[in-house]
């Protein structure tokens, strides 16, 4: 019976629409259809009532609607951000100016006057909380401007051992182990090699955030060749990883349940698809997240 081909999320309406309709008018509505593979296609269906052996009789036409959905939720994905990206400007421009006369009169302070102990200690404090706000202004503002690109062929194995190097301390700090597992066999790519370090060294970050003491992260690169020449990057932790619930959202704009603006990850999603690729998150078993970064070999 058709009710085989669709989706149990859609198979009450169709029921309703197919076994109630009575008038030889068309009339087109959307359900999604169940793909052999399993997955659930959003699918257009023209429905009217025909008149086949002596009987009365539903007859649809469907058609697939996949890639006009994904585009529609594309072109709604885009307005948000470029509406949140103008607000976010607008704040981090006006928050900008008075923490850089606070930071700057501090410094002053710092050097006039002959301080020591508690006092020395709370004024460079002020200090280094000021750098950090600063920091939450650079990321905002790089989530709101485009990602400007200088692109020229690059080992991703090149990038990854600069990423970890500007990351060394904070992971000696934590007593962290990295574990790598770098193809000698990826082909260069067509990148710029600072935005890519920026993109992992966020990745990273957020793993060293999550990890106990003694922890590790594993990075592996190597080619795909599935759907035609990709190169993978994928950093891995056996940190407490996140909420299955949350998995679907890690990349949206502000959304973070830990210390931070929540905007690591979404420009290291904005900087990858700035490079024609595609990240993804996943849980890993028994503990810990995966952060798997694709980039093409071609563009």
């Amino acid at each position: 019976p058709y009710t085989d081909f669709v989706a149990p999320e859609s198979l009450e309406e169709v029921k309703r629409l197919y076994e109630g309709k009575t008038t030889s008018r068309v009339e087109l509505f959307v359900y999604f259809r169940l793909h052999k593979d399993g997955r659930s296609l959003p699918t257009e269906n023209k429905v009217k009532v025909i008149h086949y052996q002596g009987r009365k009789a539903a007859a649809g036409i469907c058609r697939d609607i996949t890639e006009r959905v994904e585009m529609e939720r594309r072109m709604r994905e885009s307005e948000r951000l470029a509406h949140i990206g103008q607000l976010t400007t607008s704040l981090a421009h006006e928050i900008r100016n008075p923490l850089s006369s606070l930071k700057v009169n501090i410094q002053i302070l710092l050097k006039k006057l002959r301080l020591d102990g508690n006092d020395k200690r709370r004024m460079e404090i002020m200090a280094q909380e000021i750098s950090r706000l600063e920091r939450i202004l650079e990321e905002m503002l790089d989530f709101a401007r485009p990602v400007p690109l200088e692109l020229k062929p690059t080992s991703v194995n090149s990038v990854v051992e600069a990423s970890i190097e500007v990351m060394e301390a904070k992971i000696r700090q934590k007593g962290l182990r990295i574990k790598k597992r770098l193809s000698k066999r990826v082909p260069k790519v067509l990148m710029d090699p600072d935005r890519m370090e920026q993109a992992l060294i966020n990745v990273l970050l957020n793993s060293i955030e999550v990890l106990p003491k003694g922890g590790q992260i594993e990075i592996v690169t190597r080619e795909d060749r599935r759907d035609g020449r990709m190169v993978e990057l994928r950093v891995r932790d056996d940190g407490p990883g996140v909420p299955e619930e949350d998995l679907p959202y890690i990349f949206d704009p502000f959304f973070s349940k830990k210390k931070g603006t929540g905007l690591g990850l979404t420009n290291v999603k904005k900087i990858v698809e700035a490079h024609g690729g595609e990240v993804r998150a996943s849980l890993c078993h028994p503990k810990g997240m995966a952060i798997t970064m694709r980039i093409p070999v071609r563009r």
